[in-house]
């Protein structure tokens, strides 16, 4: 009957020196755990702001093609519009001729 008072004596205290252990463990990595966490957040603080700048030049970046397109588009009328000028001037003095 010792034996089993002696076990459970033995239990016991493993228990205790693992909560000990556990506390102590705990005490000791939560000034490193509080450093990532607040690692971390920096991080994510700075991915949340390079992402509103990316979604900001992409912006940017569609205004200045379409202008872009809008501005070539009037070039290139005004290109083939010179092109067809000597055509048009023969045929306005062919029939200033006639």
């Amino acid at each position: 009957m010792w034996l089993i008072y002696l076990s459970i004596a033995i239990v016991a205290v493993a228990l205790i020196m693992l909560a000990v252990s556990a506390r102590k463990t705990f005490k000791e990595t939560k000034p490193a755990i509080d450093s990532i966490n607040q690692t971390v957040s920096s991080i994510q603080a700075d991915m949340n702001r390079v992402t509103a700048e990316t979604d900001q030049l992409q912006t940017t970046q569609g205004e200045i093609q379409t202008d872009i397109q809008m501005k070539k588009s009037s070039i290139m009328y005004t290109v083939n519009e010179a092109k067809r000028t000597p055509k048009v001037a023969k045929e306005f003095a062919r029939s200033m001729k006639k």
